[in-house]
């Protein structure tokens, strides 16, 4: 199965100098990866690593090939996907001269399963990606990938699919001159309280209530599913960047479900989960939601996701909710959540 053909056009990025070439472009990227696909396969919950060769062509047509190793990797998903997200790891003189110079270890998200709606699944959350990088450059970026997956152990098994690579926390810290934070709680009082009503106002334009901006997941280290980051040496004005979209209500995959404590029927519900402490920055976020409306929906409506008319009519609630002071104030402002 041929994998999507990216029709999204983006405004291309504008990065320094100094910035690692992976994510230095919007280009969707053709790479093959050679492993044994089936051991990695079979054996995926037991997160095997194996090693492999990676082979792309470079800007001039060159072909470059390099030495890499996977590995599986997640929960959720990889207990329920036939085929799992995966680790590609990179050594350091093996990346130095390519595309992958300064890469340590990628996270892969794969269509899970072989069907176009899976296949609509991985291109939405990348979209979602591209989305919030429009609003500001304190997020995640990633890579856009068709990728033939090469059975080194069977020469005639290959795959073809889309996929996508996520820039990593530690090139993040790097790229904005952060620190980033490892703590198990943050207090709403230690959040830029504008970086904080953009994220939430963000979270409910794409019906995400798989988020925290206090603590972690089973004792991890705050937050669940974002990363928290600060300026150097700062107690307070600090930001957490959400990644991991594929609960939202815009996407609705097959297998969501919002956890029972929020009380809502379905993850196609909205629920605001942001804070009442930060909707001082509530008017600002709106502003800018509105401001880069027609960006924001180019890149969250690719013309190839499948149910399009549906997440075109979900983006257009949410405009309506945030523009109308009687639905704003029972959907945003009285439902926010205590400190």
């Amino acid at each position: 199965m041929r994998p999507f053909v990216l029709m999204l056009l983006l405004s291309p990025a504008v990065y320094g100098a100094d910035e690692l070439p992976l994510f230095a472009s919007n280009e969707p990227l053709d790479i093959t990866l050679e492993f044994p696909l089936d051991t990695i396969i079979r054996q995926a919950e037991k997160e095997p690593v194996v090693t492999g060769t990676a082979h792309y062509t470079d800007a001039d047509g060159q072909k470059v090939s390099l030495p890499i190793k996977l590995s599986t990797r997640g929960k959720s998903r990889l207990a329920m996907c036939r085929f799992p997200p995966l680790s590609l790891m990179i050594g350091k003189k093996d990346g130095e001269g390519t595309i992958f110079e300064g890469q340590k270890e990628l996270k892969i998200t794969t269509h899970c399963r072989p069907n176009a709606t899976f296949r609509s699944y991985v291109l939405q959350e990348f979209s979602i990606y591209r989305a919030f990088n429009v609003l500001t450059d304190v997020s995640f970026r990633a890579r856009y990938l068709n990728v033939t997956y090469q059975d080194t152990e069977k020469a005639d098994k290959a795959i073809v699919e889309n996929a996508f690579v996520l820039e990593s926390a530690k090139e993040l810290a790097n790229r904005l001159e952060l620190k980033r934070q490892k703590v198990p709680l943050v207090r709403a009082s230690q959040l830029d309280p504008s970086y904080a009503a953009l994220v939430a106002l963000f979270q409910f334009l794409i019906g995400n209530t798989d988020w925290s901006v206090s603590q972690g997941h089973d004792g991890a280290n705050c937050c669940h599913n974002g990363k928290v980051y600060s300026l150097p040496g700062a107690d307070e004005g600090w930001q957490i960047v959400p990644y991991d979209f594929d609960q939202s209500g815009i996407i609705n995959t097959s297998y969501s479900i919002p956890a029972e404590s929020l009380r809502i029927r379905s993850v196609r519900q909205r629920l605001y989960r942001g804070k009442c402490q930060h909707l001082s920055g509530i008017d600002g976020a709106i502003a800018m939601f509105n401001e880069n409306r027609q960006a924001l929906e180019a890149a969250l409506l690719p013309q190839e996701i499948k149910k399009r008319k549906s997440a075109v009519k979900y983006v257009d609630d949410f405009y309506q909710i945030i523009n109308d002071p009687e639905k704003r104030r029972k959907s945003i402002d009285d439902r926010c959540r205590g400190s």
